[in-house]
């Protein structure tokens, strides 16, 4: 049932389990990185009554497609291994953090 161009060396797989074993730890790390910032984000407009800066808005989508890529790898969606081994994700779009929010 198995094709030989689909066949997968051991060797191989066993270099994905140290990855995705690190990349599980980096992701650990990243959702408490957003944990942060969300709680920050939340004290930040309970006190001054004001959305966060866009600065903290696009930090917090950069980890946010981190952790998604970081998923895409571990789940064999993607091969490329995410960063450090390849680029930080990058926001080039604008977040519009005052369209959604309630008054």
């Amino acid at each position: 049932m198995s094709d030989e161009a689909t066949m997968i060396s051991r060797g191989t797989t066993g270099k994905r389990i140290l990855f995705t074993i690190l990349f599980m730890i980096i992701f650990r790390l990243v959702g408490v990185v957003l944990v942060l910032v969300i709680l920050f984000e939340l004290l930040f407009s309970l006190i001054t009554k004001e959305p966060p800066s866009e600065r903290v808005t696009r930090f917090a989508h950069r980890m946010v497609r981190y952790g998604y890529e970081i998923g895409q790898y571990v789940t064999y969606n993607k091969e490329q291994q995410p960063f450090p081994f390849d680029d930080f994700p990058n926001d080039p779009e604008r977040v519009d953090v005052g369209s959604s929010a309630a008054t």
